[in-house]
Order: structure tokens, then C-alpha cells, then sequence
């Protein structure tokens, strides 16, 4: 059976087949032929490159076997591969074909058998639902790109990455990545070094259209609105999942002013070492019963001694000044702080009723339609925080969406403990 691509397909092939892009991301809706492509394009690179190595790599190995073992790969090499071409080892996850290339599977919560697949040398890796993974593991598996390949014309492989996902939050960093071709962890985000090796192609489902059951794109257009424009749009308007659906910068990230010496002012502390401190300063206006979060600080490896001179010397004047500052419960560091002055109280740390009071406050209140919780502009790690909060989704290793992942939430359990420890007392009674 002869491959028939549609427009969108093509121009994606040679996008794929440009020697000079080596960083591609095919981002857009549901159905919309990405992932499709990428096995066309890697099964072309296997075929030109005899004894490569391809791999293909999700988050979760339930998902690779699932989505792109059995509902993708197979199905193409039953329909365009002779079966005499290949065999399959399933138990590995693995295409071997005749002429000596690999196609690897495999997903990143899978250990051991994970780390003995990045041990390995490829032409291409291709990580499919992107946005599932941390740009820390993009960055590792680009390390693999290594190895070298000659085709029958002595043609040198090019190696590459290849990445597609739905779209997600705004402030993903695959967006900042991948589509703006900025350095996600630069504060603000810089043009990336290598930024004219990156390319983006967006695709929707009406692409695909003549490849889709009869009233499909009527069903992704029945979606509730973030759904539709994710899935049928593949717009970047925030995911599924997302614990701070309410969170809009538009309403709740105001420029910096100076605060009232009326208002109150707090802090809370989320102690940490491997994973970063964080550390949020607040002021509570009591006129509009507003919190305001106008400070953060965000750091991995720094010992609790230095944590409380980053304390003293950030806040300065205004050590003595705190209503209150909450801490978690780990007696040691809080002990520690208050030899240097820093006397705490330790922390409401109840999670779905944080979260719960931190979404009450997002909410615009009926009668004045403002909301009653405000992000300085300045604060962009807790802003990022924000949009990035996830639930479990149901397909996860954690088969509960009332738990949260337990990633980027280094400033938004602080900010639990601000919100939750003044409303619990009664909208400032704390102070």
C-alpha cells in the first residue's frame, strides 16, 4: 500500500529532511497526522542509514507500549513494511530491521531498562508528548545523538531530535523552546545559540481531515473551551490537568509598586536542599482583603544557614517587620532560623485545602469582579509555577487526579501556607 500524505505531512517531510534543522517540533491538535509522519520519517532514516539506531521515547512506558508500540508503530509496518523486512522484539520494545537498524522504545519512568536504552548511540531521537517531560531529560537525551552512520552514497546521517506534543500552558518551557527558540531557564528567556538549527510546524486535525471518522472534528469542537483549543486548535492555552485553572496573567500579575506601610506583611519558607528552597514574601491589604505576592526566592543547595542569610539580607528592614512568617514543620531548620532572629510558625500544610483556599482567591469576587490574590510582575518563577501545577491524569503511575504532581511546586507551597494560614484564621486574624 503506497504512503499517501496529506499537504500539512509534506511539508513537515521536508521540514524533517532539512540538513540544517536539527531541533524540530511538530506541535497542534488531536488526530492531526504528527506522529504518523515522524514513524514515516524514522523508518526513511533506518532504511538510509543501515545499522542505525532510532529511538522513541514518553514519559511512561505504559504510554509508549500503548500509544505508539501497538497503536502506531505496528499498524505502520503491518500496512507499509513486508513482514520479511523486520522482526519484533516485543518483550524489548524493539524493530530490527534487515539491514542491521534499530528502532527503540522506551519510557522514562522504566529504571533500569530506561537507563541501559540511554546508554546507547543514535541518528534520531524522537520524544513524543513532549510536554510530558522535564527540558533537563530533553537536554540529556540529546547527549545521545552521537552516533555515526554513512548511507550507501557516503552520505553522513545528520543527527536530530525530533519532538511533537498538544499544546499546553503558555509559559511550557517546550513553547519557550521550541516555538520561540528561547533558553527556558534564563530569567528573562534569551534566543537560544543554536536557534537557527530549530524549527516548528503547527498542525490541526482539519489536516488530517481525510483520514478522520465522520464526525470527528464535530466532537473535538463540542469540547469545553480549553479542550477545543488544545485539541482541534492546538493552541498553547493551558492543560488538562491544571490546578490553577482561574490563573490568568492578565487579571492576577500586576506591576511592582511600593507597599502600604499599613498592610500587613508575611512569609513562608518550604525548606529544601536537592530540591530548591522556596521562599514567597507577601503584604495583605485588609480594605480588600487582597494578598499580594510581591518577592520570591527559589534555589537548590543552599544549607539552612544560608537560607537565613538570603532571608536577612533580602528583607533587610523588613525582618522585623512580618506579621507572621509560616515555615514547614521541620523543627531542626525552624529552630535554626530563630537563633539568627527569624522566629517562625510552622505551616498549614493541608494540600487540597491550599490549593482549594489559593483557587477561591483566583476567583473574581461577584461584586467587584477582581479576584483577591495578585502576582507582582517580578515573581516569574512562582507566575510559571502557576501555570504549570498539575494534577495526576488518570493514565499516570498515580491513578488519582486528587493528588498533585509533585513538580513545580516550590513556590506554591509557600504560597499554600501564606493563603491557607490567613484565611484559616479568618482573613488576617493572624495578624
Amino acid at each position: 500500500m503506497a504512503i499517501q500524505l496529506t499537504e500539512k505531512q509534506k511539508a513537515g517531510l521536508e521540514l524533517l529532511s532539512d540538513p540544517e534543522k536539527t531541533r524540530i517540533l511538530f506541535t497542534g491538535g488531536s488526530r492531526s497526522g504528527k506522529t504518523f509522519l515522524i514513524i514515516e520519517y524514522l523508518l526513511q532514516r533506518a532504511y538510509q542509514y543501515p545499522g542505525s539506531r532510532q529511538l522513541i521515547v514518553r514519559k511512561h512506558l505504559v504510554d509508549t507500549r500503548n500509544s505508539i508500540w501497538y497503536d502506531t508503530l505496528r499498524k505502520y509496518l503491518d500496512l507499509y513494511i513486508p513482514k520479511s523486512d523486520y522482526s519484533l522484539r516485543q518483550s524489548e520494545l524493539r524493530v530490527v530491521l534487515s539491514n542491521g537498524s534499530e528502532i527503540w522504545l522506551a519510557g522514562l519512568d522504566d529504571g533500569d531498562r530506561s537507563s541501559k536504552i540511554l546508554g546507547n548511540e543514535y541518528i534520531t531521537v524522537f520524544c513524543n508528548e513532549a510536554v510530558q517531560l522535564q527540558y533537563s531529560v530533553i537536554q540529556t537525551l540529546i547527549t545521545r545523538l552521537a552516533q555515526k552512520c554513512i548511507d550507501s552514497d557516503g552520505n553522513v546521517a545528520v543527527n536530530k531530535l525530533v519532538l511533537d506534543c498538544n499544546p499546553t500552558y503558555p509559559r511550557h518551557w517546550l513553547k519557550i523552546w521550541g516555538e520561540d527558540f528561547k533558553d527556558p531557564e534564563a530569567k528573562p528567556p534569551r534566543i537560544l545559540k543554536d536557534a537557527d538549527k530549530h524549527a516548528v510546524l503547527h498542525f490541526t486535525p482539519y489536516d488530517n481531515i481525510d483520514h478522520l471518522p465522520e464526525g470527528y472534528i464535530e466532537q473535538l469542537d463540542a469540547l469545553p473551551y480549553i479542550q477545543r483549543e488544545r485539541m482541534l486548535f492546538g493552541r498553547w492555552c493551558g492543560g488538562e490537568g491544571a490546578i490553577f485553572k482561574d490563573f490568568n496573567e492578565k487579571m492576577h500579575v500586576v506591576e511592582p509598586f511600593n507597599v502600604p506601610r499599613s498592610w500587613s506583611r508575611m512569609m513562608a519558607i518550604d525548606f529544601g536542599f536537592d530540591h530548591p528552597t522556596g521562599i514567597v514574601w507577601a503584604a495583605y491589604n485588609f480594605a480588600t482583603d487582597s494578598i499580594y505576592v510581591y518577592r520570591e526566592f527559589k534555589e537548590s543547595g543552599r544549607t539552612i544557614d544560608e537560607i537565613a542569610e538570603v532571608i536577612k539580607r533580602v528583607s533587610q528592614k523588613e525582618l522585623y517587620t512580618y506579621d507572621v512568617i509560616w515555615a514547614d514543620h521541620d523543627l531542626a531548620d525552624r529552630s535554626f532560623l530563630q537563633k539568627h532572629g527569624i522566629y517562625t510558625r510552622p505551616a498549614k500544610k493541608s494540600v487540597l485545602d491550599g490549593i482549594t483556599a489559593i483557587n477561591q482567591r483566583l476567583k473574581p469576587d461577584p461584586k467587584t469582579g477582581r479576584p483577591r490574590l495578585y502576582i507582582f510582575s517580578t515573581c516569574q518563577a512562582m507566575i510559571d509555577e502557576l501555570y504549570s501545577y498539575e494534577w495526576h491524569q488518570s493514565n499516570s503511575e498515580v491513578n488519582n487526579k486528587e493528588t498533585p504532581i509533585k513538580l513545580n511546586d516550590d513556590l506554591v507551597d509557600p504560597l499554600r501556607y501564606i493563603v491557607y494560614g490567613l484565611d484559616k484564621s479568618g482573613s488576617g486574624g493572624v495578624i
